[in-house]
């Protein structure tokens, strides 16, 4: 029992650690931002769709009284939070974001409304916010597939961060690891895709080089 105990507290060190380095990779980009004094050429969709995510999780952690969760998701809304402060003071399309704002507002507030007033009781609470937050760490771990669709059109993996895939590969297996650990499926299943889809960008890496000229010169 001690075991199992200590293997989930150092998993969820970890996975704690880790995602909130992966966070914090937003900073980079909002430093940018600052020394341009412009918004130009950045989307604010992955600031605004990674608040939705953590907020989901983070009452989903409430719901089930997973301390680890809440502060790993706290975190993430408070530095989303401040990246989507940072770039609303720099955007010269206010207007442009105040729409995409009140899009993510319509996503977010019906599932807490319905969560906090409208649902039986916490388990069924838990249960459907758990089914809501899974589906939207799908839909972010799918991001990249648009990206992997390129590489395999243009056989070169220029348009591919290593760094990002490799962090996007061990902060997913250790969620997975850690969702075994406490037998939650919603943890699980989401971050098992996460893992795999982080695996089959990592082998894109060893099957195509980095530039079309190395890709063209294979081919030739």
């Amino acid at each position: 029992m001690f075991e199992d105990l200590s293997l989930v507290s150092v998993m969820s060190l970890l996975a704690t650690v880790c995602t909130v380095g992966q966070f914090l990779t937003g900073s980079v980009i909002t430093s940018k931002i600052t020394q341009k004094g412009s918004t130009t050429g950045v989307t604010v969709y992955p600031f605004l769709t990674a608040l939705v995510n953590c907020t989901f999780w983070l009452k989903y952690g409430v719901l089930i009284q997973d301390r680890t969760l809440v502060v790993v998701n706290s975190i993430g809304a408070l530095l989303q939070t401040s990246y989507l402060v940072v770039y609303y003071a720099y955007t010269k399309q206010k207007n442009t974001l105040h729409n995409q704002l009140l899009g993510g507002a319509a996503v977010l507030f019906p599932v807490l409304i319905y969560v906090k007033f409208f649902s039986a009781d916490d388990s069924v609470a838990a249960f459907h916010l758990g089914l809501i937050a899974s589906g939207c760490a799908v839909l972010m771990y799918g991001a990249p597939l648009a990206t992997m669709a390129e590489v395999l059109r243009t056989k070169c993996t220029e348009t591919m961060t290593p760094a990002l895939s490799v962090a996007n590969f061990i902060v997913s297996s250790e969620w997975y690891i850690y969702g075994r650990l406490v037998g939650d499926l919603f943890i699980q299943v989401p971050n098992l895709l996460g893992a795999l889809l982080g695996l089959i960008q990592l082998s894109l890496f060893v099957l195509y080089p980095r530039t079309p000229k190395a890709a063209n010169v294979n081919q030739a």
